[in-house]
C-alpha cells in the first residue's frame, strides 16, 4: 500500500502506565498501547500483550490469507 502524501504517520500511543497492566506472555509491564483499553463484562482487560510478545506471536501466526468480504473470487 502507497501513500500520496509520504510516509505512514505514526501510530498514536496511549498511556496506560496508570493501569498496571502487564504482558499475558511474559509478564513485563505493558505502559504504551495503541489503542485505549476497555474493560470487559468482568472487569478485566482480557489478554495484552508486550511489543515483543506481540511481534512473535504475529510472526508465528503466518502470513493473513484472506482478508474477509465476500464469499468467493471475482
Amino acid at each position: 500500500m502507497t501513500y500520496s502524501d509520504g510516509p505512514r504517520p505514526q501510530r498514536q500511543m496511549f498511556d496506560v502506565s496508570a493501569l498496571g497492566l502487564t504482558c499475558s506472555e511474559c509478564g513485563t509491564a505493558i505502559n504504551e498501547l495503541p489503542f485505549q483499553p476497555t474493560k470487559r463484562e468482568d472487569g478485566t482487560y482480557g489478554n495484552l500483550y508486550c511489543y515483543d510478545c506481540n511481534k512473535k506471536r504475529m510472526r508465528d501466526r503466518g502470513p493473513r490469507r484472506d482478508f474477509g468480504g465476500g464469499r468467493g473470487r471475482y
